[in-house]
């Protein structure tokens, strides 16, 4: 099995391959392991704060989610609370079986 230092030292190599075969047909200076280096990195700290962007957003809209929720518990619980016993009982078991607290 491969780990992450066999993998870089792989990818590093070819990109040096890459950079000699480009050196012979005469592209010079404008490819090499440094420059593509310096890319990669930026391109992954890039997805890192896309990443973290979207869990951020993911996190608030739980959130909302969840406050909202809160907010029809607490209504439907004063709207079942105006009904007399006998309506009250089977109205809350209801409540319970769609996921609502009491």
């Amino acid at each position: 099995m491969l780990n992450v230092h066999d993998v870089t030292d792989f990818g590093l190599k070819q990109l040096d391959n890459a950079g000699y075969y480009l050196r012979r047909y005469g592209i010079t200076d404008q490819v090499n392991r440094h420059n593509l280096i310096a890319i990669a990195m930026t391109e992954k700290a890039r997805a890192q704060g896309e990443l973290a962007r979207w869990e951020l957003r993911a996190r608030i809209q739980r959130r909302r989610l969840e406050q909202l929720r809160a907010q029809m518990d607490a209504r439907s619980e004063a709207l079942i609370a105006r009904f007399p016993a006998p309506l009250a009982g089977p109205l809350n078991r209801a409540r319970r079986l769609v996921g609502g607290t009491h």
